[in-house]
């Protein structure tokens, strides 16, 4: 009889490809897969598979975890919702190249790297994390946007000129030779992509094709931004281009950046969460976002296609995107946003107790109407209805917990609508803040996605991602609250079981075997061209999830983020046993994969 490290007996087996489950074993020896089938062996470690599903780990196409893998380097979120495999340095930024040391210490300070390390050049950065050692296998890109804050440096809001061209497209052909399987760009407001002008975008994706790796835009205007009031004026929420793109901006981003890739010569294009190219800013039936989805897909996808762009997308699975739990006051102090010297002098304790009185709240009120302010992910001004999206959590007021502030205005007596959305609703939530300074709410309705998510899932080309960076946690007064932007969500580590509970389980829009494809070898394959990951086979990664698919439960409890899905019971990770009934082990076995090495295990 064989020998095996690890043998899963008697299993409903999902190879990964789409095709049908069939019931077998798998044998594992070292970090392979070595046999599949009617089999039979003995092992060091037998899993009875009775009653489970075992499939490839799932491959996270959009992830930020590259972020925080040196200080966390188990990933645990990650982990534990079945993710063994993550594509970082998303939305134009990476933590390497860092030649410039003061965008490398800047990078170091904002982020969950925590390390005194300048890495000169992706290798070095690449070479460190291995070291390191790691949980996940991790797929790198670089950020378009590191690269130009390391040419330009803090002045980076404005065209590069040829020289720094040139040394900006040097710096991405040095991190192909790297290894990097692609290049992500961010273009938003106040990303530094935001400011490069069509030669300089052009020309580095043609750098891309020439490594047949992969270009994936964060694309301009996806998070609805407002006009700056002066030239080159930038923050969270502030753009500098046309007023109109107000309303047309989300749409011409996504036509960006399919032409973009045309004139580079027709790199493959991953477009990173997608969202509709249209716009309805006031309450609307949900068939009317389904409805722009699917227009979104045929004149933006199908179109892209027929003209021979190899083109795909991944989306956030959930209505409530990467929102969680956040200290209401704290949207007026954070450190992406433009604000002004009043704002940026005084303390929490301070605006509380100044929101008290009715000039003060004027003053509050035209600083968000000068544009310069959103409400995290929301932006008032192009969303006037804003109140809709945020939900109060904890609140000394105890009936608002569980509404949302447009909710409670109108069960406070709504009369003249136009009233409502224009003062009720901020005085409300000044009253809110000035009455409760620990008053928390969460973003429970994100509108890039909602209601078209699964619009944009049942499309053979759109995959599910976490677009999430574990978040670092500060002790305040005994609280823990999140430093991020977006608070702890509960989709933290549940990202993917979202995905397959609304996909295959309450909608029934994808079959089982479709949707484990979309999340293994298509990411795997035809993404980042790696043959040897994302299926079940004899001679593939042994990267493998065992998971009770016909008892998929999915934890949302916003108050307890950290909680994570029963229905995972062990994930394999080349050959190693990282997560097993609940617990993570110790075992550190993920790999740094490069696209350039003889061997990308």
């Amino acid at each position: 009889m064989r020998k095996y490290d690890i043998l899963i007996k008697n299993t409903s087996i999902i190879d990964g490809t789409g095709a049908s489950p069939y019931t077998g074993s798998i044998g594992i020896n070292g970090e392979r897969i070595v046999e599949v089938g009617n089999i039979k062996g003995e092992a060091e470690k037998v899993i009875d598979g009775t009653g489970l599903t075992t499939c490839p780990g799932f491959i996270d196409s959009h992830s930020h975890a590259d972020r925080s893998i040196l200080k966390d380097p188990y990933a645990s979120n990650l982990i534990k919702q079945g993710i063994t495999t993550f594509a970082g340095g998303q939305c134009g930024s990476s933590p390497a190249p860092a030649k410039n040391k003061e965008y490398a210490l800047w990078f170091i300070q904002n982020t969950d790297i925590e390390s005194k390390n300048l890495w000169q050049t992706f290798e070095e950065f690449l070479d460190f994390v291995e070291n390191n050692r790691l949980t996940p296998n991790y797929i790198p890109l670089v950020g378009h946007g590191t690269i130009r804050r390391n040419v330009l440096g803090k002045h980076y809001a404005r065209k590069s000129n040829s020289e720094e061209l040139a040394e900006i497209v040097n710096m991405v052909e040095e991190s192909f030779e790297s290894g990097v399987f692609g290049l992500s760009v961010g273009l938003d407001a106040g990303m530094p992509g935001h400011f490069a002008d069509i030669k300089e975008l052009v020309d580095v994706v043609k750098i891309v094709k020439k490594y047949d790796g992969i270009f994936t835009p964060h694309t301009r205007h996806h998070q609805n931004q407002w006009h700056a009031n002066k030239p080159f004026e930038y923050g969270y929420g502030i753009f500098n281009s046309p007023p109109g793109e107000i309303i047309t901006g989300r749409y011409h981003g996504l036509l960006e950046a399919v032409e973009i890739s045309k004139m580079a010569g027709g790199p493959k294009l991953h477009i990173a969460h997608m969202t509709p190219a249209y716009l309805i800013p006031q309450p609307h039936p949900l068939s009317l976002d389904e409805a722009l989805a699917k227009a979104t897909i045929e004149d933006i996808i199908t179109k892209a296609e027929t003209e021979g762009v190899d083109i795909s997308y991944n989306v956030i699975p959930s209505e409530n995107s990467i929102g969680g739990r956040q200290r209401i006051i704290d949207t007026f102090f954070l450190k992406t946003s433009n604000l002004p010297k009043w704002l940026r002098d005084i303390d929490p304790e301070t605006l509380s107790k100044e929101l008290k009185d009715k000039s003060f709240r004027a003053k509050v009120k035209d600083y968000i109407y000068s544009g310069n302010m959103k409400f995290f992910m929301v932006h008032p001004l192009t969303d006037p209805y804003w109140a809709d999206d945020y939900m109060i959590l904890d609140c000394k007021i105890k009936e608002y917990e569980g509404k949302t502030l447009w909710e409670i205005v109108k069960q406070k007596g709504l009369t003249y609508t136009i009233k409502g959305v224009y003062e009720d609703t901020y005085d409300l939530l000044f009253d809110i803040i000035s009455e409760d300074i620990e008053a928390t709410w969460t973003l429970v309705k994100d509108k890039r996605e909602y209601g078209a998510h699964h619009i944009f899932l049942s499309h053979n080309l759109g995959i599910p991602c976490t677009d999430y960076v574990p978040p670092p946690v500060v002790k305040r007064d005994k609280k823990e609250r999140s430093t991020s932007n977006y608070g702890t969500s509960p989709m933290l580590s549940n990202m993917f079981i979202k995905y397959f509970k609304v996909m295959v389980k309450d909608k029934n829009l994808l079959s089982l075997e479709e949707a484990v494809r979309k999340v293994t070898s298509f990411p795997a394959e035809h993404l980042f061209g790696i043959k040897d990951r994302g299926i079940i086979k004899e001679g593939a990664f042994a990267d493998i999830l065992l998971i009770d698919f016909d008892n998929l439960i999915l934890p949302n409890d916003y108050k307890n983020p950290e909680v994570s899905s029963p229905s995972v019971k062990y994930v394999i990770i080349n050959g190693g046993i990282s997560y097993e009934n609940g617990f993570l082990t110790d075992l550190k076995k993920g790999k740094v994969l490069r696209k350039r090495s003889k061997n990308n295990g």
